[in-house]
């Protein structure tokens, strides 16, 4: 089997993401919540778009191929619980692959073993929300046998140890790492301004935050240069562009306010103060798990991390940019391909 005969998906409840062994990732937007009747369409639309067929594939055929899926949008609010959500995707992967013609495809669990369809449903909570731990497998079989593993999204920060090249955590859950620490809601595009702080100093004055969704963490990276302006994305809390001037307006209203009334230098002031209250929050879930493990670092959110001077290992730098973004996808491809290999030799 090629490297790139095996796509691994993550099919979450803010995003689609795809990767294969051979370096190519692909990350698409997919408001669960909203469009849950169209991941069949998205994922068939998606993989024939970005992983169909090129001359380095050497004539496969989507029938040679496997899909390696994680599925971690099962708690979004249009299911009404994780089982009915496991099983309402895995059917759409499933359709998904009968569309295009694919016949092996694969449920990563946290059981740290693949499944099929059956098996996943008749088992949802071995499945629900398994990403972070095919991440930390694959880093423990192929970087460290022993690392802290930080993986930071749009919505999560996901926070594993690794001991002896096995994930050592007891906690399989998202309410047991929630507890743990392991799992902190914290990411660098979602995050409302309202879960994070509840004051912000303005002026000399402390003012309480208005418990609304006016702002996301996004708007802070925005005004503060961390992240590329994106005027055609209007998926912000506001609906207006992805701009620094839109970001500080709606940092504003935070605090009752709004563009007329502060300026550029003081929507920055009030950023630095959103992004370190981010910080705390994952240095406290880094804190309780750290065994002074070197850091293997994934996702895009990697101005949230203070290294503190640590060995760090940074996907980016070994692979690119969107492998990082879609780093569990990429691991359940790698995982599901050396599982292959092995069992057809």
């Amino acid at each position: 089997m090629e490297c790139s005969s095996v796509i691994g998906i993550d099919i979450g409840g803010a995003n689609l993401k795809y990767a294969c062994r051979d370096g190519r990732a692909w990350s698409s937007p997919f408001p669960m919540w909203k469009q849950r009747d169209q991941v069949s369409s998205a994922i068939a639309r998606d993989l024939s778009e970005h992983f169909g067929f090129v001359n380095d594939l050497n004539g496969d055929s989507w029938e040679q191929r496997s899909l390696a899926i994680t599925i971690t949008g099962e708690l979004a609010d249009c299911f009404v619980d994780r089982a009915e959500g496991v099983q309402y995707l895995a059917a759409q992967a499933m359709d998904a692959a009968a569309h295009l013609g694919i016949s092996e495809v694969w449920f990563y669990g946290v059981d740290g073993t693949f499944h099929n369809a059956d098996s996943a449903s008749r088992q949802p909570d071995l499945i629900a929300a398994a990403n972070w731990h095919a991440l930390a497998t694959y880093v423990a079989r192929e970087f460290l046998p022993d690392a802290l593993v930080i993986d930071i999204g749009s919505t999560t920060t996901d926070i594993v140890p690794i001991r002896d090249r096995q994930v050592a955590t007891r906690a399989s859950t998202d309410h047991e790492r929630l507890n743990e620490g392991s799992l902190v809601y914290v990411g660098c595009r979602r995050t409302p301004v309202c879960a994070l702080v509840d004051r912000l100093r303005f002026r000399g004055q402390s003012t309480p935050v208005m418990n609304e969704f006016f702002a996301t963490i996004d708007d802070a990276q925005l005004v503060l240069r961390y992240v590329d302006e994106a005027p055609s994305d209007l998926d912000t809390a506001d609906g207006q562009p992805r701009t620094r001037l839109a970001a500080a307006n709606r940092l504003a209203r935070m605090i009752g306010l709004d563009q007329r009334s502060v300026k550029s230098s003081e929507a920055e002031e009030i950023a630095v103060q959103i992004m370190d209250a981010a910080r705390q929050r994952i240095a406290v879930g880094v804190q309780t798990l750290d065994q002074g493990d070197p850091i293997v670092l994934s996702g895009h959110g990697r101005g949230l991390l203070d290294f503190g001077g640590k060995e760090v290992v940074k996907l980016a730098d070994r692979f690119n940019e969107d492998v990082a973004r879609c780093a569990p996808s990429f691991a359940v491809a790698h995982l599901l391909h050396c599982e292959l290999t092995e069992a057809r030799n």
